[in-house]
């Protein structure tokens, strides 16, 4: 076969002295076991290359693998169940949860609660203005967590009790209608982070471990996102009941 010391396989991998010799012999037929095993040294590093390039991809691949996994088996499980009200009260409980938390003074050592920044949040998830500031001034960060998500929890329930035999439906196609929408957005934001990740090293940073550290967060991020949606959903609905229906003439 023909080798060039032009050949890129030869300027990357190849020695200087073996492109000196090259340049000796000029075109007359090589035949010696030197330069074969220089040549085949080189194929050797060129195919270590390539597995470390192949094996890197995997492991960015890994974590996308890792979310689709922990993604389709919450979405399977809402599938093949037809009723998904307890899935509905874990978001209600988390969701509050997260959002109490977020307004806590952690650093007090009562862990006071910002009362109005608290209301606010809620109220723009679909409160209305149910929870007041008497109700959970005063109180530590349990008991409001505790408060809230009873208030808002009952309330869910009493407002969809006309309707129980549609609710059920409902809960479950919205339920997937959001989470697929939500793992839409979180493909294209994953998609742009791993374009951009490699400029992490010139940072110092290793890029594989800051895609997946940041990977992780986002993933997190979007099932915070799942969950309050559909808890703000639940506090948004308006329920007409059958015989308030509007009929069809």
């Amino acid at each position: 076969f023909y080798v060039s010391v032009e050949d890129d396989l030869m300027k990357r991998f190849g020695s200087e002295r073996m492109e000196g010799l090259f340049a000796s012999l000029g075109d007359t037929a090589v035949e010696s076991k030197t330069v074969t095993k220089s040549i085949s040294s080189a194929q050797r590093r060129v195919e270590g290359v390539n597995y470390d390039a192949r094996k890197q991809l995997l492991q960015y691949d890994d974590v996308m693998r890792q979310q689709r996994e922990t993604m389709y088996e919450q979405r399977d499980f809402i599938l093949e169940n037809e009723d998904v009200h307890t899935v509905i009260n874990d978001m209600f409980r988390r969701v509050i949860s997260d959002t109490v938390s977020a307004y806590v003074d952690h650093e007090s050592r009562n862990q006071d609660v910002d009362c109005e920044g608290l209301i606010k949040a809620l109220n723009e998830m679909g409160f209305k203005e149910m929870v007041k500031v008497e109700d959970i001034q005063g109180k530590n960060a349990e008991a409001v967590i505790s408060y809230v998500q009873d208030l808002a929890w009952n309330y869910y329930e009493k407002k969809v009790e006309p309707v129980q035999d549609r609710i059920r439906k409902i809960e479950k196609d919205v339920s997937l209608q959001l989470i697929d929408r939500a793992w839409s957005n979180h493909i294209d934001t994953m998609d742009k982070l791993r374009n951009g990740i490699g400029l992490r090293g010139y940072a110092s940073k290793n890029p594989l471990e800051a895609y997946v550290s940041e990977g992780y967060q986002l993933f997190q991020d979007m099932m915070s996102v799942i969950s309050r949606d559909i808890v703000s959903f639940c506090m948004n609905v308006r329920v007409v009941p059958q015989s308030q229906a509007p009929r069809e003439a």
